[in-house]
């Protein structure tokens, strides 16, 4: 019989519901299949009993997941490492968790504000000193991700750097390292992570988290390189597929009829790939804001009647834009617009038809809209050859 240790690392309140006297508790572990996160819904009922039915199956779904990776030809069983201790902070964290979700209903839900939403079983030093380069690996590790999830990339950074000094070669902790440093606006930094995680990861996933990186700082020749090394690896993969459209729209090469080849192989993975992760940004549009719209002239030009209905969906990230949080500025740009209303029309992404108005426009407005040059960068010596 294989023996496996699961060790609990955070857990997280994720939502409750009145109506149906439920919870959900999310969960984050590690064994020695590594690092995983996990959801659990439960009835309520006596809290003793709740962390009894979550111990179990969390122990469960471990047990599940190792049998899964030894092909279900070994049986297998799950070890709790510091169960006593695990139970009585799950007990203490579940009791906070009724009393507020009581106090809560007997107000009819007019409380809304949760104060014990999440527990880290290691967050003292006398629990965590004791513990082997591994586990001390894992902890920061899933305290960075955790922060992430709350959008506090700097404080990510600082757990996920030490969790690298355990384990510099982790493919995932250079993943995390990499996105995190990303959305701190330092993509340089986040390079060598990603190329990192690449090395090691040695998947289609690793080397497309690469290019990607590659696309954001314009390194474009890199970038195909890589998707060169993914065709070879899967030519008829998807990710390969889209990539090579995404390096020929931002190259202002032909790229539509690469995507109506993909709408033809998964017409629904393309819309959700259009909606979420395609770059509309073009590479030098953003270099002079005196040649951008604002958003009242954006507005009017999509046909919104409210600027605040177009800077809705910028700040979600649906409508290309550029903002800049210290002056408090949106801006936008024709050209990208223009694509992307190409973009949306051609493959109803979002089951909406978009028209342009030019005649909202004021002969101004549409020469500045018209003037933006594209920055070409000048080539190194290395993309010359």
């Amino acid at each position: 019989m294989e023996i496996g240790n699961l060790h609990l690392l955070s857990t997280y309140l994720k939502k409750w519901s009145y109506q149906e006297n439920r919870l959900t508790l999310s969960y984050s572990y590690f064994t020695e299949q590594g690092y995983g996160r996990n959801m659990i819904e439960m009835r309520i009922g006596s809290p003793q009993g709740m962390v009894n039915e979550f111990l179990n199956r969390v122990v469960y779904k471990a047990k599940e997941a190792m049998a899964r990776e030894n092909g279900g030809v070994t049986e297998t069983s799950i070890r709790l490492v510091n169960e006593t201790e695990a139970q009585r902070k799950l007990n203490v964290f579940v009791n906070k968790i009724l009393k507020e979700f009581n106090t809560n209903k007997r107000s009819r839900g007019r409380i809304r504000m949760i104060s014990n939403r999440s527990m880290d079983f290691y967050y003292n030093d006398f629990e965590y000193e004791p513990l082997d380069n591994q586990a001390k690996f894992y902890v920061h590790l899933n305290r960075g991700v955790n922060k992430m999830n709350g959008d506090l990339w700097a404080a990510a950074i600082d757990d996920l750097q030490i969790a690298l000094g355990f384990d510099p070669d982790n493919p995932l902790a250079n993943k995390y390292m990499a996105e995190a440093l990303v959305k701190s606006h330092r993509t340089d930094e986040a390079l060598p992570y990603f190329e990192k995680y690449a090395e090691k990861e040695e998947s289609l996933k690793g080397l497309n988290e690469l290019a990607h990186a590659y696309i954001k700082m314009e390194k474009f020749k890199d970038a195909e390189n890589v998707f060169m090394r993914m065709h070879k690896m899967d030519p008829e993969d998807l990710l390969v597929k889209i990539g090579k459209a995404q390096l020929s729209y931002l190259q202002g090469k032909s790229y539509l009829t690469q995507l109506d080849k993909i709408k033809a192989i998964d017409e629904n993975w393309l819309k959700d790939y259009l909606k979420k992760t395609w770059t509309y940004n073009l590479p030098g549009y953003g270099k002079d804001e005196s040649k951008m719209w604002n958003a009242a002239t954006a507005s009017r030009y999509l046909g919104y009647d409210r600027p605040f209905d177009l800077t809705k969906r910028a700040f979600n990230d649906e409508v290309p834009c550029y903002f800049d949080s210290d002056r408090g500025t949106i801006r936008f740009v024709k050209e990208e617009l223009d694509k992307w209303v190409e973009i949306q029309n051609r493959y109803q992404v979002n089951g909406i038809h978009y028209q342009l108005h030019e005649d909202r426009l004021s002969e101004n407005e549409l020469k500045v809209g018209r003037s933006i040059k594209r920055f070409k960068k000048k080539p190194s010596k290395a993309e010359d050859s």
